[in-house]
């Protein structure tokens, strides 16, 4: 047996390792899941990559959510590395203030991707109404209401610059046809 205990070391270390990773994955998507759930009114899942995901992840999308045939979406949204790590680290208050538009970006696509799980297909509504979800998602996640809106201003400003002609609409202002709450001054 002692000629077998390096070797069962060798083994050991890099699975205590994979299992630790997996296991706070596995929390960052349960309390990810918990706000997709709120916003989508129903029960979701969040998927992040795994360790063996991540070293091919190769798409071009930060979330997706599938719908079917009939218009009805997935019960899950499949969010890439970037948007589960920063979110990850927001929650854990391990974010600076240098990474503002990054975690602001984070926390909006899962926003956005909720709205798709609550059913809204169009990409336009999708994105305003997760714009307007920003702070919500920001909260909790554990920021305060005055960072929440900051942070939620900052996804704005990015989307009007970024965002692609059929993720915009004209309604997507406070009061018009796409605003969740027209009796708010408090946009997004």
């Amino acid at each position: 047996m002692r000629r077998y205990t390096p070797l069962l070391l060798v083994l050991a270390v890099p699975l205590l390792f994979i299992v630790a990773v997996q296991q706070e994955q596995r929390r960052n998507e349960h309390r990810l899941g918990e706000i997709a759930s709120e916003i989508a009114g129903r029960n979701v899942d969040v998927h992040c990559p795994g360790l063996l995901a991540r070293l091919a992840d190769v798409s071009a999308h930060a979330g997706t959510v599938f719908f079917d045939e009939q218009g009805r979406p997935a019960s899950f949204t499949d969010l890439d590395e970037e948007t589960c790590s920063e979110l990850e680290r927001f929650a854990e208050g391990k974010t600076g203030q240098g990474e503002d538009e990054q975690v602001a970006r984070a926390l909006h696509v899962l926003a956005h991707e909720s709205s798709h799980l609550a059913g809204v297909r169009d990409e336009a509504a999708a994105d305003c109404y997760g714009l307007q979800r920003t702070a919500f998602v920001a909260e909790r996640l554990g920021a305060d209401p005055a960072e929440a809106q900051r942070l939620a201003r900052l996804a704005l400003a990015e989307r009007a610059i970024t965002a692609p002609a059929d993720y915009r609409s004209s309604e997507c202002h406070d009061g018009g046809a796409l605003d969740l709450d027209p009796d708010s001054p408090v946009w997004p």
